[in-house]
């Protein structure tokens, strides 16, 4: 089994200019974990993950954001306000990861595996040609190995079979 069969095409991105208000609001609203920043022809240029967007309370107390966002919570207006507009100001390019390992779509799933343990990584961009083609989560290792117990508990289902 190699990555192309698990991974998500076509993830979810970023600019280097996208606010971090952006991508807090990115990683929320389609509930993953991680946005990669590219260029405009689609090449990698670093990886935001909610730890790297996490790390900015350190520089701007968003926790009034989140409460307010996420949990209804009631929060000072000019608290919640002046952590909004300094996150307006940390632009992607700011806080990525830049030095992240990427794998390609032929890369069998198990090495994939081993890296991500070894990495202590959540996320793998899947590059191509240069350009991001997907993102692998540990979550799609865990969908790969369910497919391959259940194939192997009925060997009339095959383990490139859809779910």
């Amino acid at each position: 089994m190699t990555v192309d069969q698990y991974m998500t095409r076509n993830p979810i991105t970023a600019g280097p200019e996208t606010t971090a208000e952006e991508i807090a609001r990115l990683i929320t609203r389609h509930r993953i974990g991680c946005v990669p920043v590219v260029d405009a022809h689609g090449a990698l240029l670093g990886l935001i993950t909610e730890r790297e967007l996490f790390l900015q309370e350190r520089r701007v107390p968003f926790s009034p954001v989140i409460a307010h966002s996420l949990m209804g919570a009631w929060v000072d207006p000019d608290q919640l306000e002046q952590s909004y507009a300094e996150l307006r100001q940390i632009r992607a390019a700011d806080i990525m990861n830049r030095h992240v390992p990427t794998i390609t779509p032929s890369t069998p799933t198990g090495e994939a595996a081993k890296m991500m343990v070894k990495l202590e990584r959540n996320h793998l961009p899947v590059v191509e040609g240069g350009r991001l083609v997907g993102i692998l989560a540990r979550h799609d290792l865990l969908r790969a190995l369910l497919r391959r117990y259940e194939s192997a508990k009925d060997p009339g289902q095959h383990p490139g079979s859809t779910e």
